[in-house]
């Protein structure tokens, strides 16, 4: 038997004998005492995540595949994307933010229900800006996706 369990099942026969010898046997019940825990090893967590549900403002905005793509009034065909506190809307589907885990101030995945035509799907998206925070990289689907921050975003 390992130690831990003898010292374990000692403190517990420890814990009962204590209660028993407190109770006057004619008129008093035993009163159950919480028997003692041994101690647990505690893991600390590798990275360290701030979870919300608001993507930070830095990612926010009217993101796109290049100019022309910002300044057109309808989609070409090209990627673009809005990004908002607690959802995405790209030109024919959305995504409802669920949860945001910060990893670092330029990168964040999001945990999304994405809206495809009404059939919605559990997703996670890896968001990660560029330093000057102009350029915005992630995956929608299977595809690697890279768009530029619009002048008006």
């Amino acid at each position: 038997m390992k130690r831990a369990s003898i010292l374990s099942m000692a403190g517990t026969l420890a814990a009962s004998l204590l209660v028993l010898a407190s109770c006057d046997r004619d008129d008093q019940k035993p009163v159950a005492q919480p028997a003692p825990q041994a101690p647990s090893p505690s893991v600390a967590p590798t990275v360290s995540e701030v979870i919300t549900t608001a993507v930070p403002q830095a990612f926010r905005g009217v993101w796109a595949s290049d100019l022309d793509e910002c300044a057109a009034e309808d989609s070409t065909g090209k990627m673009s994307l809005t990004i908002g506190a607690e959802s995405i809307t790209y030109s024919e589907t959305s995504d409802a933010v669920i949860a945001v885990n910060e990893i670092t101030p330029e990168s964040v995945r999001l945990t999304v229900d994405h809206d495809n035509d009404g059939d919605v799907r559990r997703l996670e998206r890896t968001l990660t800006l560029s330093h000057d925070r102009q350029t915005l990289s992630f995956n929608y689907g299977d595809d690697p996706h890279v768009v530029i921050r619009c002048p008006q975003g």
